[in-house]
Order: structure tokens, then C-alpha cells, then sequence
């Protein structure tokens, strides 16, 4: 009863960490942890057969394809890997590969292990015809528009002897971007008041699933092939294969090498480990495959990875050292987070001094203190992390804290949540972030108030809280680095321009936790001023409908604070006008509900409903019988089948402009 209860708590604690992978591209936890879960399950699995399920996440590939993309039937399901990070795992690899197949010696091709997102490319006498994510490995989904937009990728295949080309080709590989171009996205990110990527991995999975592929394009997303999909190849092996891809100008990762011997292969795999971080591109590892084609079918799959290729991934590394003190850190959006202050210590030739520490119940779960001698890891290239104590200190635990440590206001916690949070919008830990998201093109779209001049701006004192842009002068820009006459006037330009921005770019440039640029807008056009907002009984929050108990004790403590009651004041006396979103009844739209789906031509989608809000109409994320009518681009889904069946008006995004211009 014990095994099947923690089997059943392994299966859904994987089935939660797959979800945030594969389908939100938001991991919690990193892979040698996520494979730490996965392996304890594969072991109790295996000493109890007779619980194994169909559903377990032993027997199926993580991923599931989004219904925001057209699905893709893969004709050959793209599996997921075994991997290992053991040695002598490798080497019981080879003993099994190698009796299975009746053969001592057998070629192996190694290749780097590209942490990125899977694709298959389909061309059909050698034009790229269809590109797919690999889903649940049977269900993919069609992101063909946006790889497109991918560089490297060729759209005809390069073949100057004019040879025949397969009448059909699968070619399977990685996407991903290089940790430099990384970096520049990131900054682009908050420039623009958006979040950073975690890592690459999670940038290249939210580029390539992106609905516009504009916003496809302007990411610097790479691809690397690896695998043979399908078709009718000469190559008859895998190393063969790859040659032909170069030839055709597929790009390839570069590091394939060929070995017969498993110890060869453990070599390389020693070797590689310290030349892993010049790579331009994040390397969890190596991958070693059966070359040949033929044998590759003789050893097949179980239920989700072939039998012919392993992941050979790298242990995280791992120190002893001592924690000095303990400090309370205040992030941007508040939120309190405890680091231990270490003795240095080298760890993956670097010097160690910090480490996370996460949130007081992981504190609590560990039991560490001050003084205490801890085991720390640093896996994947991350932040490190305290793993667990090695031994006692005598220090005295450690309490969360009642008031921040940097502008004394008492911290809160939500109901259900683990974090502590300041909610002062002017500390001083935190302003330079809001500053940052309350300018930005999203919110109050203030055109040159980067992160650079925010830095500076806050650190010769000139801005201190939201309300202080309003009260910046020609004198104090010109005293920033790089500022002439001309930027500084296109900026006091901006500033006064942004006076006049609707009031649901102004909520959400609050960043108010919880509102979202999309809830910004149901209170903008619910309330209609910031008085009433501000004004409203808790009670009267919950009754919206898109905002729930959370999100309305959110708003109500925000606006009660005092520290936002006189920043309300100071907007006003700057001369902000905080007016409605839509126009009462005098829009060319007015009365009517319009709902949009698929993709327009001359448009993105909130562009178009954007422009319907301009005219006095209403927009829904769903079709109902008082839906005036539907906008449907193309590969229009559900929206516009259920608009067909209640009979509602259905519009092509030329007749709905048209109807704006009547």
C-alpha cells in the first residue's frame, strides 16, 4: 500500500513538472531533478510490474500538442530519449544494445544533446512543406509559418547536380538560440516591460509558438538536424545521413563522432564535459545512437524511447562549504527571497559565494541556519542551490520576517502561496523594475525610459517613485551618459505624451500583482475612472466576473495602501487623465459584440480588437447567440464552427474593416 501510494504521488508530480515543460515552457525544476522523480518511478515500476498503467508517465511522452496550432500526425512517432548520468549505466547500455543484436562491435555516432525544442521538417521534393513540434510523439503541432521565419532553415533544399530528391523527406533536429543572442533577447525583453527567458531552452519554446509570426522572426532562433524522419534515403546509416544534410545546407551541430568501442565513447564523453561551456549553445550532454539503419530496426522501442540511442547527460557538481549569514533579498515584483551568504568555494570552475535558498518553507525543510556547513549544487549552468546540511552549527533558526528589509513595510502573504512580498510600490529594491514595466510600449509607452536611464535616473536620486517621471527635467537627462539635447527632448516628449494613455495601460503599468495586461482592461472598461476602481468595496471586485477572490484582494489592499493613494494624487496634479477605454455609445460599433479567431492578414489579433474597442464595440473570447458577429482569418477552429451552428454573422477581416469605414 506504501509503494502504490508514493507510485501514485511520483505519477503526479511528473504529469504537474511535463505540464510545465512541454506544454507552458515554464519548468520548476531542473532536468536532474525532473529525472531524479522519473528514475524513482522507473524503479518502484519495475519491482512492482503489476501496478505499471498505461497512463504512467513511464509509458508516454511528456508533451501534448496545444490547440492553439493546427495538430500534426506524425506517420513515426518522435520519441523521448533514456538518459543517465552514470557511467557504468552507459556501459550496461552498450551490454544489452550489444545482446540484443548478437554482436560484440558496433558503430556509434556521438552528438552534442542541443537543449532546445523538437521539430520535424517534412519537404516534398525538396521544398519545405510542413514543420511540426513533437507533441505527445504522435500529435504534434504545425508551427510551419514560423519556422519559416528561422534563417537556417532552407526552404528548398540546396542541390546544385540536380540529383533526384526524396518525393517526400522528414528531417528531425532541434530548435534553439545561443546563449549571446540569449542575453540580447533578454534585454529586449525588459525593455519592452516583458519578462526575461530562463534559459534558452525556454526562449526558443515561447519564440517558435508564438501566433504571429512576425514575433517568430524577429527571435534569433537556430536549427540544428539530428535524426532521419522518414522517406527514400540512399544513406544507410545515421553518420550518412547527417552528410547528406550538410550537402543539402541543413545545418547540423558539427560535433558527430564515430566510435566502435564503448570505452571510446566514455572518453569523448570525459573530454567534452570541460569543452561544453565554450559552445555557443547550451549542451546538457551527449547523445550516442546505433549508426546503422538496419540494426537501429532490429532493436526497435518500448512504449516511448528507442532502444538504439541513450542521452549521456552530466552530473551536477557539488560542494561542501559553510553558510556565513543569512539575507533577506527583495525582488522586482517584491517578492522576499532568503540567500545564504557562503564561504567561497570553486564549484564547476567557479567561485561560489551565494546561494538561493529559495523561500522559508524550503529553509524549514532543510533545517539550515547560520554557521551551518551545507552541501550545495550548481546543475545546468544555473544559480546554485543548497541541497541539503551536512552538519550542525549551533545558530539560531531562522524566522521569516514581518517587515521589509529595505523599506520596513509589513510583508504579506497570499492565501495558498509560499511567498512572502512587499507591496510598497516605492521601495527601494523594487522601483527600478516598476519604473522599468510602468514605461514600457505595453503600459504607458514611454519611448526611450529604457532600463539604462532608469538605472541612472534612480541612482543620482531623481526618480525615487512612479509619479517623480512626471517632475523629470531637460537638465537631469542631460546629466546621464549618453544623453544629448536631441534624446532628451524626444523623451520629455514621450513623458508628456504618455499623460493621455487609456486607463487600462495606466492599471497595468501599476503592476498591481495578478493584473495582467488582459484584466487591466475588463476593470479599465468595468469602472470606467480610477475613482471608482479605487473606490470599490472588496465585495464589488468579486462580482466581476473575470476576477476571482485573489485577484480582487489584490486590487483592494493595492489601492488602499496609502503610499498608492498619495501616487494617485501626484498623477493627477501631473496632469494624467485617466479616461475609459471605450467610447459610451458613440462608436461606429456600438451595442455590438465581436469575437475574432484565426489569423488576419493586415493584422495581429489584439491590433483588431483594439480597433473594435476604439469604435464603441464590445470583445468576447467566446461565440454566444448575442455575439454580433465573428471575424474569422485563417485556419479559423472552433469559434467559427460554433458561430456557423447558432447562425451568428460571420465576417472576413476585409468586410470587417470595411464596415469601419461606412
Amino acid at each position: 500500500m506504501e509503494k502504490l501510494q508514493e507510485i501514485e504521488n511520483l505519477r503526479a508530480l511528473i504529469n504537474y513538472h511535463n505540464n510545465l515543460y512541454y506544454n507552458k515552457d515554464a519548468p520548476e525544476i531542473t532536468d536532474i531533478e525532473y529525472d531524479r522523480l522519473y528514475a524513482r518511478l522507473k524503479e518502484l515500476e519495475a519491482q512492482n510490474p503489476e501496478l505499471i498503467i498505461p497512463t504512467s508517465p513511464t509509458q508516454n511522452i511528456g508533451g501534448q500538442a496545444s490547440k492553439a496550432f493546427a495538430p500534426v500526425n506524425h506517420l513515426l512517432p518522435m520519441m523521448s530519449l533514456d538518459n543517465t548520468y552514470n557511467t557504468e549505466e552507459i556501459r550496461q547500455w552498450h551490454i544489452k544494445t550489444a545482446k540484443f543484436l548478437g554482436q560484440e562491435k558496433f558503430e556509434m555516432l556521438v552528438e552534442s544533446k542541443i537543449d532546445g525544442v523538437s521539430c520535424s521538417l517534412t519537404y516534398k521534393d525538396g521544398i519545405l512543406t510542413q514543420a511540426a513540434t513533437r507533441g505527445d510523439g504522435k500529435i504534434g503541432e504545425d508551427i510551419t509559418e514560423n519556422v519559416k521565419t528561422i534563417k537556417s532553415i532552407p526552404h528548398k533544399l540546396y542541390n546544385p547536380d540536380n540529383l533526384p530528391l526524396p518525393p517526400v523527406l522528414e528531417i528531425r533536429g532541434e530548435i534553439f538560440i545561443d546563449k549571446a543572442d540569449l542575453q540580447i533577447l533578454n534585454q529586449n525583453q525588459l525593455n519592452a516591460g516583458l519578462p526575461a527567458f530562463a534559459n534558452t531552452r525556454n526562449a526558443a519554446a515561447g519564440s517558435i509558438r508564438q501566433k504571429d509570426p512576425k514575433i517568430t522572426a524577429k527571435r534569433p532562433l537556430k536549427f540544428f538536424a539530428h535524426s532521419f524522419g522518414f522517406g527514400e534515403i540512399k544513406a544507410e546509416s545515421l553518420s550518412a545521413f547527417i552528410e547528406q544534410c550538410k550537402n543539402w545546407q541543413v545545418p547540423t551541430s558539427g560535433i558527430e563522432k564515430l566510435f566502435f568501442d564503448i570505452e571510446s565513447v566514455l572518453n569523448f564523453y570525459n573530454d567534452f564535459k570541460n569543452k561544453r561551456p565554450a559552445l555557443a549553445y547550451d549542451a546538457d550532454g551527449l547523445v550516442v545512437k546505433v549508426n546503422s539503419f538496419a540494426l537501429q530496426k532490429i532493436l526497435g522501442a518500448t512504449a516511448k524511447s528507442p532502444r538504439w540511442a541513450i542521452a549521456m547527460k552530466y552530473p551536477a557538481e557539488q560542494a561542501q562549504t559553510k553558510i556565513n549569514k543569512i539575507i533577506f533579498s527583495v525582488g522586482r515584483t517584491g517578492v522576499i527571497t532568503p540567500v545564504a551568504e557562503l564561504e567561497p568555494v570553486k564549484l564547476s570552475g567557479v567561485t561560489i559565494s551565494n546561494a538561493s535558498l529559495h523561500n522559508f518553507d524550503e529553509i524549514a525543510r532543510l533545517g539550515v541556519k547560520e554557521g551551518d556547513t551545507v552541501l550545495i549544487e550548481r546543475a545546468g549552468e544555473v544559480i546554485p542551490k543548497v541541497i541539503s546540511l551536512f552538519k550542525d552549527g549551533g545558530g539560531q533558526k531562522i524566522l521569516p520576517p514581518v517587515n521589509c528589509p529595505v523599506c520596513q513595510s509589513k510583508l504579506y502573504q497570499e492565501e495558498g502561496e509560499v511567498a512572502l512580498r512587499c507591496i510598497n510600490p516605492n521601495c527601494p529594491a523594487q522601483i527600478k523594475g516598476r519604473l522599468t514595466h510602468f514605461a514600457a510600449r505595453a503600459a504607458m509607452d514611454i519611448d526611450g525610459l529604457g532600463d539604462k536611464a532608469v538605472e541612472q535616473l534612480v541612482d543620482k536620486g531623481v526618480l525615487k517613485k512612479l509619479s517623480d517621471i512626471y517632475n523629470i527635467t531637460f537638465f537631469d537627462l542631460l546629466a546621464l551618459d549618453l544623453f544629448a539635447d536631441k534624446r532628451a527632448d524626444n523623451l520629455l516628449v514621450a513623458i508628456e505624451k504618455s499623460k493621455n494613455r487609456p486607463l487600462d495601460k495606466f492599471i497595468y503599468g501599476l503592476g498591481i500583482m495578478h493584473i495582467g495586461a488582459k484584466t487591466a482592461t475588463v476593470l479599465a472598461e468595468h469602472f470606467k475612472n480610477i475613482e471608482n476602481l479605487q473606490n470599490s468595496p472588496l465585495e464589488d471586485l468579486q462580482k466581476i466576473p473575470e476576477v476571482g477572490p485573489i485577484v480582487a484582494a489584490s486590487i483592494f489592499d493595492f489601492f488602499n495602501s496609502p503610499e498608492i493613494k498619495a501616487e494617485l494624487d501626484n498623477f493627477k496634479k501631473a496632469g494624467l487623465i485617466f479616461t475609459q477605454v471605450i467610447a459610451s455609445g458613440g462608436g461606429k460599433l456600438s451595442g455590438k459584440t465581436f469575437v475574432f479567431t484565426g489569423e488576419l492578414a493586415t493584422m495581429t489579433r489584439p491590433q483588431a480588437e483594439a480597433l473594435a474597442k476604439e469604435n464603441g464595440a464590445k470583445v468576447s473570447g467566446s461565440v454566444s447567440s448575442k455575439t454580433y458577429a465573428v471575424v474569422a482569418g485563417a485556419e479559423a477552429g472552433s469559434k467559427l464552427i460554433k458561430a456557423q451552428s447558432l447562425g451568428v454573422k460571420v465576417l472576413t477581416e476585409t468586410e470587417f474593416l470595411e464596415l469601419l469605414r461606412k
